[in-house]
Order: structure tokens, then sequence, then C-alpha cells
């Protein structure tokens, strides 16, 4: 079992159609709303972090700070949602909502119940929800910051301000940051959901490659170690991140952004909004006994990221890899 430090980002629809992100932004509305109105339209994505599955219940979706106070996209409870099965897809969550246009501080988003199936297969289950396929709960999922007045949704550059047309929103439910564990919390796992938000229409991407060093013959010069032993692990466990130079969060924290390393080194950082960005990684995996701690290079360091741009030809080259025990600590 692991504490999830493994981001997400991706982005497009499951449901009636479902469309690869990297091939396109789907857009679902067609025309203008009413004069003074704006059309609003919400997704949900995710990357799965190391865990079975999640799933999650959408209560509601509202905007606030508006002239109008609080304006709901979605009032009624959504089918739990299985994060971990939206890897470069989206989940539909409100089409072409109207509201008023308007300029609005805050997008919150309220979570209800909430399962998470460890990859030990134990359940653990957020207010007594049950899990989909009837297995057995063994633990509980906390949230110390859910609340009936939502989790505000991290946004990427200005607050949201709506002028009229039709607007698409990606929310991207970073499961990597929301779901931590460790052995000293084994009875349950910690939920604090971190959601960014992001406007379809500007998002750009980085992709790249992340390899070992080589010696002059092209042997690698770094063995990624089982962690802990008799756990393998492979590339797709290092994270690439993306710092923004510019944009930051409503509390004046840089946006921080991280994407997902397939098993033969491909790496993508999606969703992201305009904006130059510095590259690093998570040094430093946190699992339930034992850390995988990474030492690499990228080049180049910093990138632009135009609106709408997938930015390619990034490389991360790993110049060392070992596990390292830790003591039991609050998750």
């Amino acid at each position: 079992m692991k504490q999830l430090l493994t981001y997400l980002a991706t982005g497009v629809i499951l449901a009636a159609a479902i469309t690869a992100c990297n091939e396109g932004v789907v857009g679902s509305t067609d025309g203008d709303g009413e004069e003074g109105m704006s059309l609003v339209s919400v997704y949900l994505t995710d990357a799965p972090g190391d865990v079975a599955a999640v799933w999650v219940e959408v209560e509601e979706i509202y905007l606030q700070g508006g002239s109008e106070g609080r304006v709901y996209l979605l009032d009624e409870p959504t089918e739990l949602i299985e994060l971990t099965s939206l890897v470069g897809l989206a989940e539909p969550l409100v089409l072409d909502a109207e509201v008023e246009s308007d300029h609005y501080g805050q997008l919150r988003f309220v979570i209800g119940g909430a399962v998470l199936e460890a990859a030990d297969g134990s359940v653990y289950s957020k207010d007594g929800t049950a899990h989909p396929d009837g297995l057995p709960t063994t633990g509980e999922l906390h949230c110390p910051s859910c609340s009936q007045s939502g989790i505000k949704v991290v946004l990427q550059g200005d607050d949201i301000t709506f002028d009229g047309g039709a607007e698409d929103l990606l929310l991207d439910f970073d499961v990597t940051q929301t779901f931590g564990h460790r052995a000293g919390q084994s009875g349950r796992w910690i939920m604090r959901p971190v959601i960014h938000g992001v406007r379809m229409v500007e998002m750009g991407r980085i992709s790249g490659t992340v390899a070992l060093a080589t010696d002059d013959a092209g042997e690698p010069l770094v063995t990624i170690p089982d962690c802990p032993e008799g756990t393998p692990r492979t590339l797709a466990d290092f994270v690439p991140t993306a710092f923004a130079v510019n944009l930051t969060d409503d509390q004046g924290s840089p946006i921080v952004r991280t994407g997902v390393t397939d098993a033969d080194g491909n790496f993508r950082i999606y969703a992201l909004a305009p904006d130059d960005y510095e590259l690093s990684y998570l040094g430093q995996l946190q699992l339930e006994s034992d850390d995988l701690v990474w030492d690499a290079e990228v080049q180049p360091f910093g990138v632009t990221v135009p609106e709408g741009t997938e930015v390619t030809d990034v490389a991360y080259t790993i110049t060392g890899a070992s596990c390292v025990p830790v003591g039991d600590t609050d998750a």
C-alpha cells in the first residue's frame, strides 16, 4: 500500500461520446446563450495513483462571488464515479448550464461518499459508502476538509469571468495529493481533495521521455530497486513536475502540476494553463514503510506553454534510484 504521490492530469469525455485528449479538446456547446448569459460545461478528469480504484460521489458544483450569490452548476448527487478509470478521459458533469455573465471569485466542488480500494484489496469507505462491487469495508476513508461548503477548485490564472457564449471547464481531480496513507495510519486512508480548474480552450501539455543514465556503450548506470523489498518498480513510478512561473493560486502559491510516466518512459503533463514553467520531479515517493528516492536531470530546465499547445522533446535522465526505510509517520 502506498501514499499516492503520483499526480494526475488529462482531459476528455467519458459518456455518450469518448475522445482521447491527445486528439484534441472536446467542446459540448455549439452556440451562445441568451443575451447576458453564458453556457458553462464542466468535465472531470484524473490520472491514477498506486491504488486499485477510487470512486467519489459529486454532490454539488457551484460558483460563488458573483452578483447573484451562490450559483449552482450541479445540485443533485452523481452516482459514484471511478476516478482511476479516467486516464486520458474526462467525465462530463455539467453540460450547458446557463449562468449570468459575470465575474465569479470561486468555483466549489462538494464531495459526498467515496470509496478507495487499495492495491492489496482492502477497502476504505467515507461515510459508510458501499463498494460498487459489494466488497466489504475494512477501514475508514477520512476527509477532514470535506464539508458542506465544498472544496475550492484551484484555478490556473485569473478568477472566472463569463462574458457570454460557451465555456468548457476541466476539473482535474488530483488523486496524488488527495489520498495519503502511512503504516502508522493502517486503519484508514486520509482524503484531502485537491482539484485544479482550467479552461479547455486554453490548456496545453508538456511531453517527453524519462530514461536511465547510460555509459558509453549504452548500458544502464542505474538500477531501479524493489521498494519495499519484493515490490518491483519501473519508470512509471517517476513523477515529472511543472512549476508555473507566473500563475498562482488564491493563496499566492505557485501552481504546481505533475505528470504521468508510462513503463516505457514516455511522460505527459496535461491540462496546463498558458505560462512559463520550470521543470522538476518528485524526488521522494512515500510508500507504506519505505521511500523511493530519485536523482535526475532534465533538459530543458524551463519551457513556455502557449495556449492550446503541446511542448515536446523534454528529456529526464535518472542518475540515481534508491529505497530508503523510514519510520512510521502520520499521513
